[in-house]
């Protein structure tokens, strides 16, 4: 029961982070949003910091869990992989807007608040990591060390980061398959 009960709060807090930015968060919004008074909030959430990291948590499980749907290191190609992650990205930024705007407010959040700043390292470093364990498909990546290398993951969530950013400020700027196409065809360059 309490199970539903935080799903249904941090489902509530999303809404209203999404469309109230965090700043502009309150709990009462939140406790109407989720159609409970503001003291059953208190009770599983007793502070608006505690509910943000909560919220923060969950989104990096659902980024997780999309992207273990998304990317099949045993039984699917390099190729299919990264494009499985940008597939995942693209989803996001055409089905998901919100969670991208939530997601960029937390990160703002993070530059004036510690704990949320660790948390989004954190999710950062497990992004990587996923990606990295993509790249090391491709028996190029793997051989060369150079720093370029190195560099190449940061670089893919530059890449799916700067999307966002650039597309949901202005959806008509750029087709959305064309920029992740081109990605793709550079990635795949750079590695040749």
């Amino acid at each position: 029961m309490a199970n539903d009960t935080t799903n249904k709060i941090l489902e509530a807090a999303f809404e209203i982070v999404a469309q109230n930015k965090i700043s502009g968060t309150r709990m009462h919004l939140i406790a109407k949003e989720a159609g409970m008074v503001q003291s059953n909030l208190h009770y599983y959430y007793p502070t608006k910091h505690d509910l943000m990291i909560a919220l923060l948590d969950s989104i990096q499980e659902r980024f997780t869990q999309k992207r273990m749907s998304s990317v099949d290191l045993e039984e699917k190609s390099f190729v299919e992989n990264l494009q499985g992650l940008f597939y995942e990205k693209k989803d996001d930024i055409r089905n998901h807007k919100k969670i991208d705007y939530v997601q960029f407010d937390f990160w703002v959040q993070g530059t004036v608040n510690s704990e949320i700043r660790e948390k989004f390292k954190d999710a950062f470093d497990i992004w990587i990591k996923n990606i990295i364990e993509v790249l090391k498909k491709d028996p190029d990546f793997e051989e060369n060390k150079s720093a370029d290398y190195r560099m190449l993951p940061y670089l893919i969530v530059s890449i799916m980061m700067g999307a966002s950013m650039q597309y949901l400020i202005d959806e008509e700027k750029f087709d959305l398959d064309d920029y992740f196409t081109a990605a793709e065809k550079m990635i795949l360059n750079f590695l040749k």
